[in-house]
């Protein structure tokens, strides 16, 4: 009988052990291989966490829905997104907004056994943040919380179980909603396309919803300093800032607008594209209540609900690169600014003399020859064409468009006026670019004129002269 007591209350003990690290065990270890499982977090080893444990990465990072891994009575960390993070030599499982860390310390065939190794009480102060790995080293940047994001790089120290602030050359605010900085993990290196700064204590609606700071950051986490590379050229910026999930690669990610599916480079500062309507749409689809990993060619998309893993191929070899980079480079990375400036003065003033002496014996001839030569190929993407075949027909139709009109055929018919506004201008601004690049003449292609209904407002058109050459710009 005391026998059966003991075992009674030893079980009693056991459970309420698993209580107090905030989950209740999922099932009783079978194996022959004995654990002392007091204290620990016990978890199903599933096919999703093989399919990761095995894997031959150095560091993989992979976000996960609140409830994924470790389930928590919890009224804030039961509504936590979840962190998987492959190291080389170890696994562990973080949750976002909070801080928490819990590393796996032993495993069987069908379960693992995690321990809880941070000090953290804090919650709610990075929510969103970027997770990250290099080697053994786990680190966190910028997030929401206190109603207002940060640029602060957090790094755990396993020494005393708490996070240490990483200290850089400046505060650079990585947009968390969505998240779309992304990881160098060979060269040790962050790339923010765009800033996304929240601030909830200044008065104004953007401020609540971010203001966007456009230019490329590149942070070397072996120096500690930020430098802007470039800036994100219009169309893909509004891309990166409307997509609702990225599926991340070693060089960058993959996006979907329910038509084409883009690559975006950050390595070799290119995009391509993939018109395959079925692969587009069934990456759109998808969303964060699964968690995906991507990996030569092949999509891992793993449900933590139903424990079901699923693959879909993804053939890079039918990706076109596109014609424009993903940004436009600046110097500021480079130190010797001021010898490069040195030589591009030296050369403008060599190509000044050159082409004076040349203008001097040009004919007549030769004059009406350069105002012939061929334009130069540009190519315009699908949002693009369909404004400028919205404009076409108006200007036939001796009419202008109106925003609305507009606003309809770019898709933002349903966003606030600030996107709206942003968007028309950007789509606008680059179709003229690209008609005065092919041209080489400074003549706009999109014109406005005043609303005669509201002076407030302006409406758009094309000149009628403008028509042909516009068109043989499409039709090349």
């Amino acid at each position: 009988m005391r026998k059966h007591l003991l075992a009674f209350v030893a079980s009693i003990l056991l459970y309420f052990s698993g209580l107090a690290q905030d989950v209740s065990l999922k099932q009783v270890d079978t194996s022959t291989k004995r654990i002392d499982t007091t204290g620990l977090i016990i978890l199903k080893r599933t096919s999703f966490f093989n399919t990761i444990l095995t894997s031959t990465e150095t560091s993989i990072v992979l976000r996960a829905p609140s409830q994924s891994f470790i389930h928590f009575d919890h009224p804030v960390l039961g509504i936590r997104e979840q962190v998987a993070i492959k190291t080389t030599s170890n696994f562990y499982i973080a949750i976002s907004g909070a801080g928490r860390l819990y590393k796996l310390v032993a495993a069987t065939d069908s379960l693992m056994y995690f321990n809880r190794i941070d000090g953290n009480e804090n919650i709610n102060y990075n929510l969103g943040a970027f997770w990250f790995s290099n080697g053994e080293n786990i680190y966190n940047y910028g997030g929401y919380g206190f109603w207002k994001s940060n640029g602060t790089i957090r790094s755990f120290n396993f020494k005393d179980g708490e996070w240490d602030v990483f200290p850089t050359n400046k505060e650079v605010f990585a947009p968390a909603f969505p998240a779309s900085s992304w990881y160098d993990v060979d060269k040790n290196g962050i790339y923010v396309p765009y800033q996304q700064v929240l601030n909830s204590g200044i008065k104004g609606f953007q401020n609540a919803s971010g203001v966007i700071e456009e230019g490329v950051m590149h942070l070397n986490l072996k120096t500690g300093n930020w430098v802007k590379i470039g800036k994100v050229l219009p169309f893909y910026l509004n891309m990166l800032r409307n997509a609702k999930l990225k599926v991340y690669t070693n060089n960058g990610y993959l996006i979907s607008d329910g038509e084409d599916t883009y690559m975006f480079d950050f390595l070799n500062n290119s995009v391509s594209k993939n018109e395959n309507r079925a692969l587009s749409q069934s990456l759109i689809r998808l969303d964060y209540s699964s968690v995906h990993y991507y990996k030569e060619g092949l999509l891992y998309t793993y449900n933590p609900t139903t424990d079901e893993l699923e693959t879909l191929i993804i053939d890079e070899s039918k990706f076109v690169k596109e014609p424009d980079p993903f940004w436009k480079i600046t110097f500021e990375s480079f130190s010797v600014i001021p010898l490069l400036l040195g030589g591009l003065f030296i050369m403008f003033v060599f190509c000044f003399m050159v082409l004076a002496k040349q203008s001097k014996v040009k004919t007549p001839e030769t004059l009406i020859q350069s105002v012939n030569l061929k334009k130069i190929d540009v190519v315009f993407n699908q949002t693009e064409l369909s404004l400028i075949d919205l404009l076409i027909e108006k200007s036939l139709q001796n009419t202008t468009a109106t925003i609305n009109e507009i606003n309809y055929v770019l898709g933002i018919k349903d966003k606030n006026l600030g996107m709206q506004k942003k968007v028309r201008s950007d789509v606008i601004n680059g179709i003229n670019d690209r008609f005065k690049y092919a041209n080489q003449l400074d003549i706009h292609l999109i014109l406005n004129v005043r609303s005669e209904l509201d002076k407030r407002y302006f409406e758009y058109f094309i000149d009628k002269n403008q028509i042909n050459e516009v068109q043989k710009l499409i039709n090349k």
